[in-house]
């Protein structure tokens, strides 16, 4: 059984998948109340101790997306997975979206997420064995009139499928689910190490950073 949980937009989730297969879910509105209930809600998820009995793996979404709330889901991730011993596996938001759609192996996805203004996060991945997705290209932010130019350089053609929540497309935003499903898929290659090492996936600098003109190296 793997727990995911996905903590990047206004809304979180938190789910267990086994065989690719949804168990249990909840998703939650944690806009600014995050730190109160996202333990709160694995625990309810898992039914209560002792959880490590019940859990193989835990996948955490790294981002991008909402600077605190993938903080806090990727630190509690990792607390969990030393805590108990399990293997730790990150899921890009991007990951995840293309994941969700079901879409056949060889298809090209561009994810476009809402970032600031008029920006968008981009996102050019390749549809692999088993409908997982793979990235082409790192994630960019781009004006939204520069970001399908960019996915499409980064293809080398049109991509077959534009989602993200900075579209009217299918696959809106990342969901604990999926997270979970492409963490399974990974778990027979885990890195050992990323209970310690892994880190969110911020690409741009956090308001605080920006509003104070430093650079802290969180990205």
């Amino acid at each position: 059984m793997i727990l995911g949980i996905e903590t990047s937009g206004s809304a979180s989730s938190v789910a267990l998948v086994a065989d690719g297969r949804l168990q249990a879910e909840r998703t939650f509105e944690a806009r600014m109340v995050l730190n109160r209930l996202l333990a709160a809600q694995i625990a309810d998820l898992c039914g209560g101790p002792p959880v490590e009995a019940k859990l193989d793996g835990i996948a955490v979404g790294i981002g991008p997306g909402s600077f605190t709330g993938v903080r806090m889901g990727v630190a509690l991730a990792k607390a969990l997975a030393h805590g108990l011993g399990l293997p730790l596996m990150g899921v890009s938001s991007p990951e995840a979206i293309a994941s969700s759609l079901g879409a056949e192996e060889g298809r090209t996805v561009c994810v476009l997420q809402t970032a600031r203004g008029d920006d968008v996060y981009v996102t050019a991945l390749v549809i692999e064995s088993g409908g997982m997705s793979r990235e082409v290209s790192p994630t960019q932010v781009l004006p939204l009139g520069e970001a399908l130019v960019a996915a499409e350089e980064s293809l080398g053609a049109a991509p077959d499928f534009v989602c993200g929540d900075a579209t009217d497309g299918p696959g809106q935003s990342p969901l604990a689910v999926d997270v979970a499903r492409v963490g399974e898929g990974r778990m027979a290659d885990a890195d050992p190490d990323a209970v310690f090492a892994l880190r969110p996936r911020y690409v741009r600098l956090s308001q605080a950073e920006r509003e104070h003109g430093v650079d802290l190296r969180l990205r």
